[in-house]
């Protein structure tokens, strides 16, 4: 490394000695290049002494944190951090609306029967399973009103010049232009006198009629999601769930839930190792004595359906249906519906689009 700073440092002062005796440089130039090698070599030479000195001490930390610098891996960051809340007020402004929203759920749970049981829950895991629509939603009132005025502005904004086209009108080119235009409208009149005659399929299929709830051939713009009539549950009403087991994941036992009910000769994927949300809940005093908890802590997932057959268990699974968003208050709890309604959002995901803009 010596000998090429020395070769680069010689090469640039030979280069300027050549300009300086030509003329093209002042000897105040020759200096500044040369103070400017010695510079950059005295802090590469610092720059090594100070690795060596670092290599040196013992490194205290963790092998992940090693890896983590190695690979240039984004750390998660803790919203907890008083140094990070310090930094961003935004994060900081957040977190405390986060925290009065975690108060303001908990003062409204009960408090246990028994203090020995107060603050500890048993854990669930349950599963919202949702069938993609197959057609594209139908537009809305404020989307029927964009599609116009966009419309009209393509309209407006492809319009041909009214003097550009008075001036060519009179070319014999124009003329020719005008016949072969003339030739292509008319072969699109044909094709399109042919298209007049296609009659495209209801939207609605017979068990939109039928309003069968049990069948996914229906609402076929809309999502749809699997609820269960559970046997000794809590909600007549409610998404396929099961109790956690020590040494599981939240996820394995969200799994586990749908092959318990389920069966497994269907197709399903969830998306993230993470819940979605969570529901807490308080459960009466004799039940409180059974499972030695205050109430229940339910972790959902979201999971998305690709086709199959249930294979439906009785023993945990009295009935099952396929309804809308919508159509879910006519099922669920008022309690569970206000706490699961907050982790459905698929109206956000479809968009009406006639063309790219």
């Amino acid at each position: 490394m010596n000998n090429l700073v020395k070769i680069s440092k010689n090469l640039l002062l030979n280069n300027n000695v050549k300009l300086l005796k030509r003329g093209f440089a002042s000897e105040a130039a020759v200096q500044s290049v040369i103070a400017h090698a010695d510079k950059r070599e005295a802090e590469r030479l610092e720059r090594k002494k100070r690795a060596q000195e670092l290599s040196k001490r013992e490194d205290l930390r963790s092998n992940g944190s090693k890896l983590l610098e190695k690979f240039e891996i984004p750390r998660i960051i803790d919203l907890q951090d008083p140094e990070i809340l310090k930094e961003d007020p935004v994060i900081a402004k957040l977190m405390e609306a986060a925290r009065q929203r975690v108060k303001e759920s908990n003062d409204k749970i009960e408090k246990a029967a028994n203090p020995k049981y107060q603050d500890q829950y048993k854990y669930t895991s349950g599963v919202i399973i949702e069938r993609f629509p197959s057609l594209n939603p139908l537009p809305n009132e404020i989307e029927k009103t964009y599609i116009k005025s966009y419309e009209r502005l393509q309209e407006i904004v492809r319009r041909d010049p009214i003097r550009f086209v008075s001036l060519v009108e009179d070319l014999p080119e124009f003329k020719e232009e005008s016949r072969e235009k003339k030739d292509q409208e008319g072969a699109q009149d044909e094709f399109e006198e042919d298209f007049s005659n296609y009659t495209p399929e209801s939207r609605l299929t017979e068990d939109d009629i039928k309003d069968n709830r049990k069948s996914l051939d229906r609402k076929l713009d809309k999502s749809l999601y699997l609820i269960i009539n559970k046997s000794g549950s809590r909600y007549d009403w409610q998404f396929p769930s099961t109790n956690w087991i020590k040494g599981e994941s939240m996820k394995n036992t969200a799994e586990r839930s749908l092959r318990d009910s389920l069966g497994s000769n269907w197709k399903y994927f969830i998306p993230s190792q993470a819940p979605c949300g969570v529901f807490k809940y308080s459960v009466d005093e004799d039940v409180q004595e059974l499972i030695k908890a205050q109430g229940i802590k339910e972790f959902f997932y979201r999971a998305n359906y690709f086709g199959g057959d249930f294979q439906i268990n009785p023993k945990i699974v009295k009935d099952h249906l396929w309804v809308t968003k919508d159509e879910l208050k006519e099922y669920f709890d008022e309690e569970y519906y206000n706490e699961t309604i907050k982790l459905i959002f698929d109206d956000c995901y479809y968009a009406y689009v006639t063309e790219p803009l």
